[in-house]
This record gives structure tokens, sequence and C-alpha cells, in this order.
């Protein structure tokens, strides 16, 4: 069954619904899109049903944040719409973050980054894979540095003078890039684990021959 992308009426929907309940500390739409991209692109999917406390941070356990239950299932169908538009442009390799600009018009990148260190710390020891990887751990860097630009901890932040506009373009323009060659990473790792898998099951289907 080929998927339909969700249309602008979609995600203006599903920006609004996020935007009110941003008091509550739920993801804006930008960092939702990163949040996605990381456990999309990342060792193991996990679907977006299992991460409504994160998404909705304390929402969730409003009850009055969803007048119905039919409202509710809405809005989960709109997460899982985005979800499957991320997968598609992955695996299509036409991935581009979702970023949306300030007050003064231009994209920082920020809150993406910051949704995508988000999703790496779901499974946080399966990423050390791809830090400990010297060719492919630079793939992390421009994320990295605007995941952790606004740290509340000085010592956190990677530019002590924060990231300069020629940089932070740099830096944005390597996002797509980036999120496509980590998720090559890691699908590579899962496609050898699948055929070590087979040969095995293979290996145990065989008759054993007579001495």
């Amino acid at each position: 069954m080929s998927h339909k992308p969700l249309s602008e009426q979609d995600y203006q929907r599903l920006s609004s619904i996020l935007a009110r309940f941003a008091a509550h500390g739920c993801m804006s739409l930008e960092k939702l899109d990163g949040f996605f991209a990381a456990l999309l692109a990342g060792p193991e999917a996990i679907r977006p049903a299992e991460c409504l406390p994160l998404i909705l941070g304390d929402a969730f356990d409003d009850e009055a944040a969803f007048p119905s239950e039919k409202s509710l299932e809405q809005f989960v169908a709109l997460l899982r719409g985005h979800w499957q538009d991320i997968a598609e442009a992955l695996k299509h390799g036409e991935f581009q973050p979702w970023l949306e600009a300030g007050a003064d018009g231009l994209a920082t990148g920020n809150d993406w980054a910051e949704g995508f260190s988000a999703g790496m710390e779901l499974l946080n020891d399966d990423w050390s894979l791809l830090f400990d990887a010297p060719d492919e751990a630079p793939l992390l860097e421009p994320i990295m540095l605007l995941a952790f630009e606004r740290h509340p901890d000085p010592e956190m932040r990677p530019l002590a003078d924060g990231i300069d506009p020629a940089l932070r373009e740099e830096l944005l323009s390597a996002l797509s890039p980036s999120v496509h060659g980590i998720h090559d990473f890691f699908a590579a790792i899962r496609r050898q684990l699948e055929q070590e898998e087979q040969e095995l099951e293979r290996e145990r289907e065989e008759p054993r021959r007579p001495h």
C-alpha cells in the first residue's frame, strides 16, 4: 500500500496542535521533525505512539488536553503521517529537515537539532557505534553543534562565542547529508546482522553428515 503524504493543511493542523501545548513542554513541529529523523535514521525505529509522553510533555497526563478520544486518534494519525513522510524521504534520498524561521526570518536549526539529540538519547548505547566509527562520526558534528549551542551549562556549549551566520548556514546545509549518512550507516549494520542471522539459521537447518 503506497503512502499518501500529509497535505499542507495536515501540517498546519499538526503544528497548531503542538503549539497549543507549548507551555506544557510539548515539542514544536521543528523539534518533532528532528526527533523523528533520529528515530528513523538511527539504530532501531521506535514508533510515534511509543513516544507520546516525550512529544506532548506534561500535556500527556492532562485528561483535558484532547476533547475526545477521536481528537487524540486524529493527532496520532498526523504524527504517523509525518513519521512516514520522513521514512519515505530517507528511503528515496530526499530528506530535508523541517526548519522554521524566527521573527527575523532566519532559521537557526537549534530546535531541530535538539529534537534529534533527544531521539538519540532513547537508544544511547547503540548510538555509540556511530560515535566510535572514525570515518562516520563527523556526520554528527553539525547536529551536535546546533543541539548544544543553547545548553544551559555554558561548559557544554561547543563554541563559547556561539555560531556565526556563515558557520550556521554551513551547518544547516549539512543536516540533510548528515541524516542520510547516519541512516546509511545504521542500515548497513542492520543488513549485516540480518545476513549473519540468516547464515546461522541455514547452518542449523542443514542435516548433519554421518561420520
